[in-house]
């Protein structure tokens, strides 16, 4: 028995652009295209006949996105247009688009992949696409935390009670706790609530916690009673009556020091995303690093996985985050990362311009400019003497051009070390995650995309995963 055809309406007032897009889709059966050339007559089409999703063209207007919800509130809508620039983008996105399509970038697999993607997300395999209200309010929560727990002006006590009323938004929850475990009791360090008094030290049986799933599992665990009842015969569920919770196991030097929580005896509007299994785990890896920095002497396995100088992860620890990126590449076909290899053009001249303390403060002060482009998600770190590289998860070919585009507009910005103003020249190597099956293969690929950037004289060049011997030539170094 083969799978029902999926049905995709074209919104199109060029009748080549639709031409075009019939012949990048029809090659594959699981596709029936109908197309419609305004959106007055595709209204009508929608009403009586089915489509599983819709391809609009933005030259159509914005507004087609609200009348198409209007008659179908949950259908899949993918705008296609020639706009490229980030703002125009994002607000294509927050009208309700589940993704958006270059038109001169259009090819058969992107195409094709992203009908994928957006059904996915419809079906709730994965969770929805885009800059979403909802996720930019979480990203920008995660970023305002991250500024304050970065400038190291609040106390360890304050610093924590900053992530746990943060992760209460961010996860619509009640409670937060962050739990020390000895043996079989769970033990509450600090708590916050906005409703409820939470008594620290008071210890609990740690068997009738859900942090013992989150124990037993050592992964990032979320339950919604509501949606998977069989947690009601949890003994916390029992005793509590919680009906939702997310929690994460935090370390310390290596061993289970406790854990990082968040519950509600409310139910959740919406269910736990994939997103927010992204924002716990950052929340666990910023509470380790205010635990390793409460140690009055020099925490040298700290040191170990950053670079003396600029404070930034290095090469030996970026490696093992990149290593796991790859390996969910292999087992999931929706999701894709970038890696971009960073160094400046000009070095040597800058250099011989400074002594070694200014040479120092130079390289720290263009982490510190690199760190302020990117999402707290996103990781940094000194490969080389010479060289930062970046890791931006979640991200298609657009949004990484968009993100070079702006480093490349901070680092540019004249710098002053001493008496010395620095004009920048940067360039990027950037390859994009697709079938590659190790660390070796995307780093030398970036590596070649950044020699390629210095060869031709352009900030950046991107390495085409779909076509290997392709290189993508962008701005030109002025």
């Amino acid at each position: 028995m083969t799978n029902e055809p999926i049905n995709i309406l074209i919104i199109d007032d060029n009748a080549e652009s639709i031409e075009h897009i019939q012949q990048l889709v029809s090659a594959c059966h699981e596709f029936k295209i109908n197309h419609k050339l305004n959106i007055e007559s595709a209204l009508k089409f929608l009403k009586t006949k089915p489509s599983d999703i819709v391809l609009l063209q933005l030259t159509i207007g914005l507004d087609a996105i609200k009348q198409l919800r209007l008659i179908k509130s949950d259908i899949p809508i993918i705008v296609m247009g020639w706009i490229n620039d980030e703002a125009s983008i994002e607000e294509i996105l927050k009208s309700g688009a589940n993704d958006y399509l270059l038109e001169n970038d259009l090819k058969e697999n992107k195409i094709r992949r992203s009908i994928r993607f957006a059904l996915a997300r419809y079906k709730g395999q994965i969770e929805p696409l885009g800059w979403t209200t909802s996720l930019v309010n979480k990203l920008h929560l995660m970023e305002a935390l991250y500024k304050v727990i970065t400038q190291n002006t609040k106390s360890l006590n304050e610093q924590i009670q900053l992530i746990l009323k943060t992760g209460c938004e961010l996860f619509d929850q009640e409670i937060a706790i962050f739990s020390h475990i000895d043996k079989n009791t769970f033990i509450v360090e600090q708590g916050y609530s906005s409703s409820k008094k939470i008594k620290e030290g008071q210890k609990f049986d740690l068997k009738k916690t859900f942090c013992s799933i989150t124990i037993e599992h050592n992964e990032p665990i979320a339950i919604d009673i509501v949606r998977k009842p069989k947690w009601k015969k949890h003994p916390c569920y029992l005793n509590t009556g919680l009906l939702s919770y997310i929690g994460i196991n935090i370390y310390k030097e290596g061993e289970l020091y406790g854990t990082l929580s968040f519950s509600s005896s409310l139910a959740k509007d919406q269910p736990f995303r994939e997103s927010d299994f992204d924002f716990i785990k950052t929340l666990a890896e910023w509470m380790r690093n205010i635990l390793s920095n409460t140690h009055t002497s020099i925490d040298t396995e700290l040191l170990d996985m950053h670079d003396p100088v600029t404070g930034l992860m290095n090469k030996q620890t970026f490696i093992e985050d990149l290593n796991s990126c790859v390996n969910r590449t292999l087992k999931s076909e929706f999701y894709y990362f970038a890696l971009l290899f960073f160094d400046i053009a000009n070095l040597h001249e800058i250099e011989t311009k400074l002594d070694k303390k200014q040479s120092n403060n130079f390289m720290k002060l263009i982490g510190k400019r690199l760190k302020t482009q990117l999402r707290p998600r996103d990781t940094i770190a000194r490969f080389s003497d010479t060289t930062f590289v970046i890791l931006l998860e979640d991200v298609y070919i657009n949004e990484t051009s968009f993100a070079a585009e702006r480093i490349i507009a901070e680092i540019q910005k004249p710098i002053s070390i001493g008496k010395n103003i620095l004009n920048v020249i940067p360039s990027i190597g950037i390859a994009l995650s697709s079938s590659y099956k190790s660390t070796d293969d995307i780093i030398n690929d970036a590596e070649k995309a950044i020699k390629g950037a210095r060869e031709h004289h352009q900030t950046f060049y991107v390495i085409n995963p779909e076509h290997a011997t392709e290189l993508q030539e962008s701005i030109p170094n002025s």
